[in-house]
């Protein structure tokens, strides 16, 4: 049993963007290496039929507005000083901030368009259809636990499955949100 839970949460992490190294110990799943999954045409079809918000009203340009926020981070009482120094009190890293994008244009192409237009750090590995955020704004993985980390959630949903393969459409809201808990401090309740 204790397997499986593990197994469905390495596919959480990854898939939702999120990755964890757990140190050796009990129960452990290794981290982003070798992880190369990339959705067919038809599965990616198939989880955005499974969850997609659609937008009552969209807007007639290619405009959509993007968002970074880590204050679960802030609140969770597992940041140093010198770490809280350097993260905005409220955990708005960026208030949501509008972008022009080109049709096609993923999740992944519009947020690294975000932070470089903010000059907002960002660090990430894999490639740019799998892409794995590792920081933001000197806010890392593990800086808030094992199981903390930045998941991406367009208009309220957390898609299971790269945000290098979710195309951005007029008027979505994305949000890169810190997680201190797998997901469920922020919402996600896929893995729980």
């Amino acid at each position: 049993m204790k397997k499986i839970i593990a197994i469905m949460l390495v596919s959480l992490l990854f898939l939702a963007g999120c990755q964890s190294d757990l140190p050796p110990s009990g129960d452990t799943f290794s981290g982003f290496e070798g992880y190369t999954q990339e959705l067919t045409e038809q599965e990616l079809k198939n989880a955005m039929a499974s969850g997609k918000v659609e937008l009552e009203n969209r807007p007639d340009e290619n405009v959509c507005y993007v968002s970074i926020l880590c204050n679960t981070a802030i609140e969770s009482g597992e940041l140093s000083e010198s770490m809280l120094s350097i993260l905005p009190e409220d955990g708005i890293v960026l208030e949501e901030f509008e972008m022009e994008y080109e049709d096609g244009d993923t999740v992944f192409e519009v947020v690294a368009a975000a932070v470089k237009e903010n000059k907002i750090h960002m660090e990430h590995t894999g490639t740019s259809v799998v892409p794995y955020v590792e920081g933001i704004a000197n806010l890392y993985e593990f800086d808030c636990g094992p199981l903390s980390g930045w998941m991406y959630q367009v208009n309220g949903w957390f898609p299971s499955f790269s945000m290098g393969q979710f195309e951005v459409e007029r008027g979505d809201h994305i949000s890169m949100v810190y997680t201190c808990d797998l997901g469920e401090d922020v919402g996600d309740t896929y893995g729980h």
